[in-house]
């Protein structure tokens, strides 16, 4: 599968009459128009620190993010201009700070090491090869997602630990995710580059696209197309080479300048100042997430609380309990679809019955149990090295997957605790489910059951059915699927639906972590700590809990440590040179 990865393609739209709506920006002289400098940052005792933004950078700032404080937080264009010039200017200084702190300069040219450098430039291939697919899926319709046979668990990597230290919990912070280094591993994708020489990544980039299909050969035609038009006006070479050099210099400044503050932001998260998150913040943070809940919904009486449970539980930190309550619970899926034959054939079926196509009942559901038992799982098995699970050819059926899931459950109900049987349903989810909304969910499945008896939810009537006989007509217990096991056919009680088998599975009724306020700060810590926000995932209230502070630490500080940065350099800015721009 080709993972598509972010695109630095930094496109200025000059041949447009006006940018920014309601200012004119056309001009004759566009090179010098584009190239002034609208703002001048310098260190107050180094003046060789400095670094200049230009106008062609503050409209595309503008582009990406700033025409949202004017759209949706209701500045001026005047304001929201000076917003964006003034993150512009705090992302100069913190790169100019990073560079000075890690004796880095020339864009990296020295002072970085050798894997940085591979990494740098692995970014600006990587980011080719997204903009052409990019193109590729646009000329052919397809996208990655529609052709990929493999599927990543993205899983939780815990920052952050409850430890006992002479009798009383503590936090201790562990490794960080969050250096970009951490995870990289040399490679060479499509082999597009060598070294840093821009004419060879462009070489190599151009044979790829020479020995690939016509698709892709069109698809960076409009690429050099976009370049060009990008380009209008600027009086630059308009040769393919020349572009593409100007391109992936853009690409590998993009990907510099990114670097180096990410490293920089890492190195300062680990500051202890940062991190010292302790058990009393997690515990008040809790407490204050469930008061918010409870006045929502219990003393101020939200009406939104069942249309909320169904799409956000995991936001809502107290469930009803009053008699007039729903009761939710949640269930995973695991689908065996239809492939396209058998929904043409399933679609035409069901359209010959309601029509009264002169086909007895007998008959149609003859057809119809003869298309659901065709129906041919997905097997994919787990790649350790590349953290994937890759589809494979198999000669299961749905009846040995069936099997397989049911004695798996049924020995992790009798040996294992709910985490790890919530285990063992989230890696069968990956093997064999083709219910794309189980990939990486927050939570499971959520369904209601009101005060009167109806069921609350947007699924299938015979999804519901089944999942309100787990929950309410079965004995309730985490784990229980629609199987039995009580016959040889593990593929009795499967539900059917348009899209094809699913084997539901009860995870757990949705109820408060803690019956009274009666319990001890090591009780409740515990707790949090214990409880996984979904059970099939290793992520607690606890990690939630950290997680949220400890940014909220940390966004702090940096807004602080911008404003002592800003202290030490000169922010010039030329007003008049972007005036035009406000409107």
């Amino acid at each position: 599968m080709k993972k598509k990865l972010i695109g630095f393609l930094m496109c200025f739209m000059l041949v447009c009459m006006s940018l920014l709506a309601g200012c004119s920006i056309v001009e004759a002289d566009y090179d010098k128009y584009y190239n002034q400098v609208v703002s001048v940052v310098v260190n107050k005792e180094n003046e060789d620190i400095r670094a200049e933004i230009t106008k062609r950078d503050l409209i595309s700032a503008y582009q990406s993010y700033g025409y949202s404080y004017e759209q949706y937080y209701g500045m001026t264009r005047s304001e929201a201009i000076d917003m964006t010039l003034e993150l512009l200017q705090g992302r100069k200084i913190t790169l100019l700070t990073a560079e000075n702190e890690f004796g880095v300069s020339e864009q990296g040219r020295y002072g970085l090491t050798e894997k940085e450098q591979t990494y740098l430039y692995q970014q600006v291939v990587d980011s080719l090869d997204s903009n052409l697919t990019a193109y590729y899926e646009d000329i052919t319709g397809t996208s990655d997602e529609e052709e990929s046979d493999e599927i990543t668990f993205e899983g939780y990597t815990k920052t952050a630990k409850l430890v006992s230290v002479n009798g009383s919990y503590a936090i201790e912070k562990l490794a960080s995710s969050e250096d970009p280094l951490a995870s990289f591993t040399y490679k060479n994708a499509k082999n597009y580059f060598d070294s840093e020489d821009y004419a060879l990544i462009y070489s190599n980039f151009r044979d790829f696209v020479l020995s690939a299909n016509q698709d892709y050969k069109d698809a960076f035609k409009e690429y050099t197309r976009q370049l060009r038009i990008s380009e209008y006006g600027l009086g630059l070479s308009q040769d393919t080479p020349s572009l593409f050099d100007r391109e992936i210099q853009r690409l590998y400044t993009v990907a510099y300048e990114n670097y180096m503050i990410q490293k920089y932001s890492y190195s300062n998260r680990n500051l202890n100042e940062i991190s010292s998150v302790t058990v009393s913040d997690i515990l008040n943070r809790y407490s204050s997430l469930v008061r918010s809940s409870y006045t929502q919904y219990v003393i101020e009486q939200d009406e939104s609380y069942d249309d909320n449970m169904q799409s956000s539980l995991n936001d809502i930190y107290y469930y009803r309990t009053d008699s007039d309550a729903t009761k939710f619970f949640t269930v995973a899926n695991i689908l065996f679809m239809f492939d396209e034959d058998q929904q043409a054939e399933y679609e035409a079926l069901t359209a010959s019955n309601t029509n009264d196509g002169g086909m007895s009942n007998a008959e149609y559901q003859q057809k119809l149990d003869a298309l659901y038992a065709s129906i041919k799982p997905v097997v994919r098995v787990y790649n350790e090295e590349l953290d994937i699970y890759k589809e494979v050819e198999s000669d299961k059926t749905v009846a040995d997957v069936c099997k397989e899931i049911y004695q798996a459950l049924y020995n992790a109900q009798i040996n294992g605790s709910v985490n790890e049987i919530g285990d063992v349903i989230n890696d069968f989810i990956y093997r064999y489910n083709e219910d794309t909304g189980m990939f990486n969910a927050d939570s499971n499945y959520v369904i209601g059951i009101d005060s009167e008896g109806e069921v609350v939810s947007s699924f299938v009537d015979s999804f519901n059915t089944a999942s309100v006989d787990l929950y309410d007509g079965g004995t309730g217990k985490f784990g229980d699927s629609v199987l039995t096991g009580n016959s040889n056919d593990y593929t009795e009680g499967l539900v059917r639906s348009e899209y094809g088998l699913h084997l539901i599975i009860y995870t757990g009724a949705c109820e408060n972590l803690f019956d009274s306020l009666s319990v001890s700060d090591e009780q409740a810590i515990e707790k949090l700590n214990n409880t996984r926000v979904n059970p099939l995932v290793d992520k607690t209230y606890f990690d939630v809990l950290y997680d949220e502070i400890y940014q909220d630490n940390y966004s702090y500080y940096e807004s602080i440590n911008l404003e002592y940065l800003k202290e030490n350099y000169n922010i010039t800015v030329y007003k008049g040179r972007y005036s035009d721009l406000i409107g």
